[in-house]
């Protein structure tokens, strides 16, 4: 009897504390909602930037090696022993600076014999001559035989001839002795000696006595797919229409792009590796300052595709659970509104957006995590880094 009196008590006092929960649970969720409510609206701080649709070019990142602009290798014009270097090697040399003298004595010897030739020539022709115009006057009188006038004639022109012949030796000699002085050909940077003072050397030797590469300008040759080729045409073709001279290349020297250098594509210069297939694409580049030297491997970006597009700040870019990349664009509501897009590339550390966006679109640049779907859009302006310092 007892047990049943307890459990009746245990079974009331339940039902009490149900009774009591069920009425208390409306008044708080009543209660924080209208706490909510009395809060002020959030506000939503954002940095946009009005899209601008723009001529945009991809670029290829390359590898290129760098190759002189002229190359000059010193042979001599004449036989003979050399008997002194004139230049510093490793050095600039000047166009008609001399190089190498060869000994001169043999040259001088032969410029005289050839004069002492000339000379007797010229004395020959002025007794043929005197002997000519002598039965030249006694023809006209019938005074000479015809055999004798025709054979003082055949004297005197033989004689006249011999004295341009040798006179041309003479000059050939002097030529010769001018040769000895081995000069540069060019202007540029000389590599080392490649024979010593002392060296026999004749004219056509295999072996330069040394090279010259000019410098100031260099090319830079880069290999691409020959499947680029009409590609190129196409932006080199682009870029004459609009009076420039060859298509614009960026040779990277350094990661900050401080060293850069700009150089130009040479269409003359594309040409197919016949063994590789590879389209080898020509850049002529401004070299004044010496910072390319031949034999270097640089690394430059090549044109690959020009297209109309819209340059985007990396940080504008946001990516969708499966992938897809998209932006936040404020509307003419103060909406912010997701907007797939289609990314082309990378340009200058910026995205290219080829679709999705449209000229004028106010795109949130920074403070996406601010947005919020009862937040109030409060947009300012974004600037870079750049425009900020």
């Amino acid at each position: 009897m007892t047990v049943d009196r307890q459990k009746s008590r245990l079974l009331i006092a339940t039902m009490l504390i149900s009774t009591l929960l069920v009425g208390c649970k409306g008044n708080i969720f009543t209660a924080k909602t209208e706490a909510a409510e009395g809060e002020p609206p959030l506000i939503a701080n954002v940095a946009v930037m009005k899209a601008e649709r723009q001529a945009v070019t991809l670029f290829d990142e390359l590898q290129g090696r760098v190759v002189a602009f002229r190359t000059a290798e010193i042979r001599p014009q004449v036989s003979g022993i050399i008997t002194e270097r004139l230049f510093k090697q490793g050095e600039m040399t000047a166009n008609n600076q001399a190089l190498f003298q060869i000994n001169k004595e043999p040259f001088v010897i032969d410029i005289n014999e050839k004069e002492a030739s000339l000379a007797q020539a010229k004395v020959n022709l002025e007794q043929t001559q005197r002997k000519y115009s002598r039965l030249q006057a006694l023809d006209k009188t019938s005074s000479v035989s015809k055999q004798a006038f025709e054979e003082a004639e055949f004297n005197y022109k033989k004689a006249a001839a011999n004295v341009m012949q040798n006179a041309a030796t003479l000059e050939q000699s002097k030529l010769n002795f001018k040769y000895a002085t081995i000069r540069a050909p060019i202007s540029g940077i000389i590599e080392q000696a490649l024979v010593t003072e002392g060296t026999l050397v004749n004219k056509g030797d295999a072996q330069a006595l040394a090279i010259i590469k000019q410098i100031d300008k260099v090319y830079i040759d880069v290999r691409q797919p020959a499947s680029k080729l009409p590609t190129l045409r196409k932006l080199v073709a682009k870029g004459d229409a609009t009076n420039q001279k060859g298509l614009g290349v960026n040779i990277m020297l350094s990661n900050d792009g401080a060293d850069d250098i700009m150089g130009k594509i040479v269409f003359s210069g594309i040409s197919v590796d016949v063994n590789t297939g590879d389209l080898i694409v020509r850049i002529l580049a401004d070299n004044q300052q010496q910072t390319l030297l031949p034999g270097m491997y640089v690394r430059t970006e090549v044109p690959r595709r020009s297209l109309s597009a819209f340059l985007l700040p990396q940080q504008a870019i946001q990516r969708a659970s499966n992938g897809d990349a998209y932006v936040v664009v404020i509307t003419s509501t103060n909406q912010a509104e997701k907007r797939t897009v289609t990314l082309a590339g990378i340009r200058d550390h910026q995205y290219v957006v080829s679709e999705g966006i449209k000229s004028g679109d106010a795109v949130i640049i920074e403070g996406h995590e601010n947005v919020m779907p009862s937040a109030q859009i409060n947009a300012s302006q974004w600037q870079s880094d750049a425009q900020a310092a």
